[in-house]
């Protein structure tokens, strides 16, 4: 999804977290776009393939999305939904032709086979259970209608680990592909994508990590005034932080420090008879 900076929960999170999580998202909205590099580069390549026409429904659509380079028609209509009122909010600014609607993956508030086309980028692994937002994406999607989605998984931020922090898990890349159940989905295409941003110091590198649903644990303080990410919060002091800005320098390369994650990519197909 296109989540807000500044959220330190689990991406697997129970349900009773929504509420919580939408709040803090909320209260992240407005410098959210400072920090979405990552968000950038997956939603261009997620667009590559994506043909935008009806009904389409974009899962996690945070600062929101330029569909057809912006440029609704009287055949396209576009529901934004996002657990965070105040991430629609700032959508709609932007895109005021757009419908935006306060929900949630695993209770998509559409009727059945209602949708023509859907869309998420970076926001299904927040799901606390993947399979229920697949299930869900079939119950509104029309028979033949396609799913566009970009999911952080297993094996990213392998920098942050050769650091000595440890990661929060995200799904494998078979585990996500298994929550397709075949009577209702054809994956036409499947595939694990790299993608490495940089940044020019180690507190950007933290910041950004919040957007896509990591967290890291280490024995290291807070940083300055604002702690981007409050795991770090037991550390022993400003030694400890340089010593860690110190190794992270060792990655450095000349566009700045690096960070890859492993971006599953699905392009699947509703098939099957009406619902």
């Amino acid at each position: 999804m296109s989540m807000p900076l500044g959220v330190s929960l689990n991406p697997h999170e129970p349900a009773s977290k929504v509420d919580h999580i939408a709040q803090r998202f909320s209260a992240a909205a407005k410098s959210y776009q400072e920090h979405n590099c990552l968000q950038r580069l997956s939603g261009a390549s997620l667009l590559q393939g994506f043909s935008a026409k009806g009904a389409i429904l974009d899962i996690g659509a945070g600062p929101g999305t330029a569909f057809a380079n912006g440029a609704t028609g009287d055949d396209i209509r576009v529901y934004a939904l996002d657990i965070a009122l105040g991430m629609l909010q700032q959508l709609k600014a932007t895109f005021p032709e757009y419908l935006c609607i306060c929900g949630n993956a695993e209770q998509l508030p559409f009727a059945d086979a209602s949708i023509d086309s859907i869309y998420s980028n970076l926001a299904l692994q927040w799901c606390h259970d993947f399979s229920a937002a697949t299930s869900e994406m079939a119950r509104v999607l029309k028979v033949g209608g396609e799913a566009h989605l970009s999911i952080v998984a297993e094996g990213s931020l392998e920098q942050l680990s050769n650091l000595g922090l440890r990661v929060n898990d995200f799904l494998s890349f078979e585990s996500l592909q298994a929550a397709f159940d075949s009577t209702d989905w054809q994956l036409f295409d499947v595939q694990l994508v790299p993608m490495t941003v940089y940044f020019q110091d180690l507190k950007a590198l933290l910041y950004s990590i919040k957007g896509v649903g990591a967290s890291v644990q280490s024995s290291v303080q807070t940083v300055n005034t604002f702690d981007p990410n409050p795991h770090l919060r037991q550390l022993r002091g400003r030694r400890d932080w340089l010593a860690l800005q110190q190794r992270a320098e060792r990655f450095r390369e000349s566009q700045g420090l690096p960070l890859t994650y492993q971006i599953a990519q699905f392009r699947v197909r509703r098939q099957g008879d009406s619902i």
